[in-house]
């Protein structure tokens, strides 16, 4: 890698589902922490049936690119609204929450861990910018969990109000979705204080809509690592196309994360 950056002035944005976690687990594929409260029926066999109506709804046009964006964005935005409202209309509890994040399907990938520690040595904020519907919560579990959750580390993703016997009662807007995550929300949140005044920044995403986490910041240089998980000629040359470099993310082929750290002086 010939770029090489200042950590002094550089921040990392990071995506969390299939990125800093595994897409698959004994060959079996694991999307995101939501589809293990789904899968698992943490909540009830009625949620996870409506839940995934919303999805076969909602996923075809997620990924059909000849679709504009506006109507893909507008898609997006009442997928999210409808399923975060179903979750408090089916009572989710942090309970819930508290034994998704201990299902096994969810594994740190590796190399996380050195990112952290080399961002913690060099006071490199490390934003995770997740559209998780169950977001914030659960990944502050799953990385306590580890014990890889540090003061460098910010999560930015869905959150809920709970009331005080664990219950959701309202969600906390506005609502993050795969669409709406770009750097432009990134000012309105607690997360702008560590990066407005950086100069650089790494962005590590595993789909390449994760390259807009950061649009709208004038970063001098973003340098951006893909993470590819399902692997075949025709994905790994969309990639290559697309992000700097690539990181191969499968169970046979599972690069680990610290090659980012090869960017750095």
């Amino acid at each position: 890698m010939q770029t090489k950056l200042d950590p002094k002035q550089t921040c990392i944005l990071i995506d969390f589902d299939k990125t800093i976690t595994l897409g698959k687990v004994k060959g079996v594929g694991v999307p995101s922490i939501i589809s293990i409260l789904r899968s698992e029926n943490h909540l009830s066999e009625r949620y996870s049936k409506a839940a995934y109506a919303l999805e076969a709804k909602y996923k075809p046009i997620e990924a059909d690119h000849n679709l504009s964006f506006e109507m893909r964005y507008k898609a997006m935005e009442s997928w999210w609204d409808e399923h975060l409202d179903l979750l408090i209309e089916s009572g989710l509890n942090f309970e819930h929450i508290k034994r998704a994040a201990q299902s096994k399907q969810i594994v740190i990938r590796n190399g996380f861990t050195k990112i952290v520690d080399f961002a913690n040595k060099n006071n490199i904020p490390v934003i995770i910018f997740s559209a998780s519907g169950i977001g914030y919560e659960p990944i502050d579990l799953v990385l306590k969990r580890e014990n890889i959750m540090s003061d460098n580390i910010t999560i930015i993703s869905n959150r809920f109000i709970w009331n005080k016997d664990g219950k959701a009662m309202e969600r906390v807007l506005p609502t993050v979705h795969s669409l709406s995550k770009t750097g432009s929300m990134l000012k309105n949140t607690e997360a702008w204080s560590k990066i407005r005044d950086k100069k650089f920044c790494v962005l590590v995403g595993d789909a390449l809509h994760d390259l807009r986490m950061s649009e709208g910041i004038d970063f001098e240089k973003v340098i951006s690592f893909g993470v590819l998980n399902d692997i075949d000629e025709k994905n790994l040359d969309l990639y290559h196309n697309h992000f700097d470099y690539v990181i191969k993310g499968d169970e046979k082929n599972n690069e680990s994360l610290s090659k980012i750290l090869e960017i750095f002086i």
